[in-house]
């Protein structure tokens, strides 16, 4: 039985929450992109590097916790609006666009509102 869009990027949202790195490796395409924009700058290419991120540094952080504000689905692409606490010393929102493809995430574009780095890369 196949995912819808959604569904696949809520089941990311759990395994981020829950700080579970292979669950949510395994929300991902092998060779998934992360870009943070503008000028779309590449964060994260494939598993290795979205694990070594999340699982080191990221994950490790108790305080770390998104939510979603708003949800827009257009066909294969989820954009977001969420809230992530635990990422820096005040709370973050970005706009974030996932790509999913053959049940898989396959692209992600981080939109924050400072043009700084996206959360991912803190």
């Amino acid at each position: 039985m196949s995912s819808s869009p959604a569904e696949i990027v809520n089941a990311q949202l759990r395994a981020y929450n829950a700080r579970d790195t292979e669950a949510f490796i395994a929300t991902y395409a092998e060779d998934a992109c992360i870009y943070s924009m503008p000028g779309e700058r590449l964060e994260f290419r494939g598993h290795a590097q979205i694990a070594a991120h999340y699982g080191g540094k990221t994950f490790q952080n108790p305080a770390l916790q998104a939510q979603i504000l708003a949800r827009l689905v257009v066909g294969n692409k989820v954009i977001d609006h969420e809230r992530a606490t635990g990422v820096r010393e005040e709370p973050i929102e970005v706009l974030v666009i996932y790509e999913v493809q053959a049940g898989l995430i396959q692209n992600v574009w981080f939109h924050p509102p400072d043009q700084a780095a996206p959360p991912a890369a803190d």
